[in-house]
């Protein structure tokens, strides 16, 4: 397996080497001094004149040769205390090294820091109430803190690395220790806003790997044997690199930085141009608020900040907090190294419904998310500006598909032809909105729902734009004059419908449990409004049947005994069965689906007012009264043909086989989606005019319920 350190740029493989003034390994440099660990039987006098401290370091060298040499390696925590140990030797090479670049006046570039590990092991990070127990955090320190401190315990926040360790030196101890490294990775990628990837170390026995955890895949080193001079030169020079190289390379975001004497964090983003670097402007705005994080290990790692782009003049806090003005929205989506060759650029899909949507009337009654700039991320590296982007972290050409071999997980799957490449985006928006979560009544959730559809037509029918992920996190509740209403966001799997090459309108896309019937089953069924109607309708079953008041939803047990459940909870066949089914007849639907929505509001009207929106949606997707029997179902059948045309055979002049041949001629089978596919248009201009009905309905409800409880307070739309 090809090791990430070999794809590394140079300046981080050879830092090791490039220690001395001269360009030769310097004297004290710790490649020079590994012999010291190499031949555990050489005087640690040799130490001592390396660093003053000698009892210190003899101490952690006496306690690392625990480990090379597999002496009283009695547990896991042991095993813990002597890598640690190593590390500590190594770091304290190096703070003397870090000592004679400070007099100098040049650095040649380098990174200026310690890597110190825990001194706590096997503990609970003090930033998540999560159960997960980290090994050993690796942190950064300056060059002048103490490194024998025997309280030391790094959170995720602080960690750039986390160390999981196995006594068995085999690949199941290997296995052990990258499932847990797996999971620490996720809670990294939670508590740091500003993390672009993550490192981690797993040691199994005496063997030890690194691990680099991107936006789609876990790759893992060549193991290091430590009981080997090769194995522990090789160990020594990846703490070395990390202590050297640039804070990017640890996988820090340079373009955010917390300004400690404000409280609040500044964060770079594209200019109107929609670019960073020589000759582009480069816009500043300050948040201490974040609307979501990355949850996960694989994918684009969402985040959300609200902040303003008016520099605080004071210390921010409760009694002087910042007033966010707009949303910046910065991801790592997959995309084309040129980004006008790819389909699905959310920046360009959102410019387009700008300017689409600035003449139409349309767009003074529906809200829509508005661009102030956006583009891709880029950073200053070694003094010249790079594009941050899968190349720039791996280099470019050297993680292909043909390296699958190298992926020990993987996340959003591509097509053979559709390379792993993501670039860093960065976009700020306005207005703010709200969770779906957050309705407060049927009305609101059914004005908020409908709404959304509203923009979706408007998309499509003015911009030519289809969204094709319809779900809860993509439909943000905006309030003014104490109404609700609804925006459709992200589009980052948005399409322009007028271009020339339709192939991405077969691909898979959406959310769970809310994709369409015909995008889950993959087939060549060409994808169209209508599937976004019908992720619509499933969002509408969902949440009648958990609940859509804030606070007042359904339990995990209550969920688990009704049929609803199988739409996330299945297989994909089984999904698919299930959704089918319930969507196959109005009796299948009322026994399996809406039996089974949660009484909700404070009369029927409302909760009649939900049912029934479903009711229609379902049935003019699915049964459209103005269109033949062919249109209808979920199920593939026999072509309908008219009595007057049918020309049925003699029967007993016919074998059987011959028989079956001609009538699947006559009445050849069809596929119900691929029939409506052709007619969506017509049926999305009629689901249109019922979802107006509804919200006209859902806003009297709104204004009503106002009125009786005098609320005269309002909310301004940002």
């Amino acid at each position: 397996m090809e090791s990430y350190l070999d794809t590394a740029p140079s300046s981080l493989a050879q830092s090791a080497d490039e220690m001395g003034d001269t360009g030769e390994p310097c004297p004290d440099s710790p490649m020079q001094q590994s012999s010291i660990l190499t031949d555990p039987g050489s005087s640690t006098q040799r130490a001592g004149d390396i660093v003053d401290n000698r009892t210190l370091l003899k101490e952690k060298l006496d306690r690392a040769r625990e480990w090379i040499l597999w002496r009283s390696i009695n547990n896991e925590k042991a095993m813990y205390g002597s890598i640690g140990a190593f590390i500590e030797y190594v770091a304290l090479i190096v703070q003397k090294k870090l000592t004679s670049l400070a007099d100098s006046s040049s650095d040649n570039g380098l990174g200026r820091r310690l890597v110190l590990p825990s001194t706590k092991f096997d503990y609970n990070s003090s930033d998540t109430d999560d159960t997960m127990r980290i090994g050993v955090g690796l942190a950064r320190a300056k060059a002048d803190d103490p490194i024998d401190n025997n309280c030391r315990r790094v959170s995720y926040y602080e960690a750039f690395a986390v160390l999981e360790a196995k006594r068995k030196g085999d690949d199941d101890g290997f296995k052990d220790a990258f499932k847990r490294l797996y999971m620490n990775a996720r809670e990294m990628y939670q508590q740091k806003h500003n993390l672009r990837f993550a490192w981690g170390v797993t040691i199994s026995g005496r063997l030890v790997r690194v691990c680099h955890f991107g936006h789609d895949r876990a790759i893992s080193s060549c193991h290091m044997d430590v009981s080997t001079p090769k194995g522990r030169r090789s160990f020594i020079e990846v703490l070395v690199n990390w202590s050297f190289c640039e804070e990017s390379q640890l996988g820090r975001d340079p373009t955010m930085e917390y300004l400690h004497d404000l409280r609040c964090w500044q964060i770079a983003c594209p200019s109107e141009k929609g670019c960073m670097g020589e000759g582009a402007d480069v816009k500043y705005y300050y948040f201490s608020t974040f609307k979501c994080q990355a949850e996960r290990v694989f994918g684009r790692h969402t985040r959300c900040f609200l902040a303003t782009d008016i520099m605080p003049t004071a210390v921010v806090s409760t009694t002087n907090p910042l007033v966010p003005t707009v949303v910046i929205k910065d991801s790592w989506a997959f995309s084309k190294r040129n980004a006008s060759d790819y389909a699905c650029d959310e920046v360009r899909s959102l410019n387009r419904i700008k300017e689409g949507l600035s003449a139409q009337a349309v767009a003074k009654d529906i809200i829509f998310p508005k661009t102030e700039t956006g583009g891709r991320v880029s950073f200053q590296r070694n003094g010249k500006w790079v594009e941050d982007n899968t190349d720039t972290m791996y280099g470019q050409g050297k993680l292909a598909e043909d390296d699958a071999d190298t992926v020990h997980g993987l996340g959003e799957a591509r097509s053979d032809d559709d390379p792993l490449f993501r670039a860093h985006r960065r976009i700020v928006m306005s207005p703010i909105g709200e969770s779906l979560c957050s309705t407060k009544s049927v009305a609101e959730f059914v004005t908020v729902v409908c709404d959304a559809m509203r923009c979706h037509s408007a998309f499509v029918n003015d911009c030519n734009i289809l969204h094709r992920d319809i779900s809860d996190n993509n439909i943000l509740v905006v309030r003014s004059e104490g109404i609700a209403r609804g925006m459709l966001i992200d589009f980052d799997y948005a399409i322009d419908l007028e271009q020339k090459e339709r192939g991405n309108l077969h691909k898979v896309t959406g959310t769970l449990p809310y994709m369409s019937i015909n995008n889950l089953s993959e087939s060549d069924v060409e994808r169209t409004s209508l599937d976004d109607w019908e992720s619509m309708l499933c969002l509408i079953c969902w949440f009648a049947t958990l609940g859509t008041i804030s606070g007042n939803y359904l339990d995990d047990a209550e969920l688990a005994r009704l049929p609803i459940r199988r739409w996330r909870h299945d297989s994909t066949n089984g999904m698919i069965t299930a959704k089918m089914s319930a969507f196959s007849s109005p009796e299948s639907f009322m026994s399996t689906i809406a039996n089974h929505f949660k009484p909700e509001g404070d009369n029927g009207e409302e909760s009649d007012l939900l049912k029934n929106l479903a009711f229609v949606l379902r049935e003019y997707l699915f049964q459209n009264p103005d269109l033949t029997l062919d249109f209808h179902g979920t199920f593939e059948k026999r072509k309908h043909v008219e009595p007057e045309r049918r020309e049925l055979p003699n029967k007993k002049e016919l074998k059987a086989y011959e028989l079956y041949y001609i009538l699947s001629k006559i009445f050849p089978m069809v596929n119900p989606f691929k029939e409506r596919a052709e007619k969506w248009k017509e049926i999305s201009k009629q689901l249109l005019a019922f979802t107006n009905v509804f919200w006209e309905k859902a806003m009297d409800l709104q204004k009503e319920a106002n009125e009786a409880n005098g609320n005269t307070a309002i909310d301004n739309i940002h």
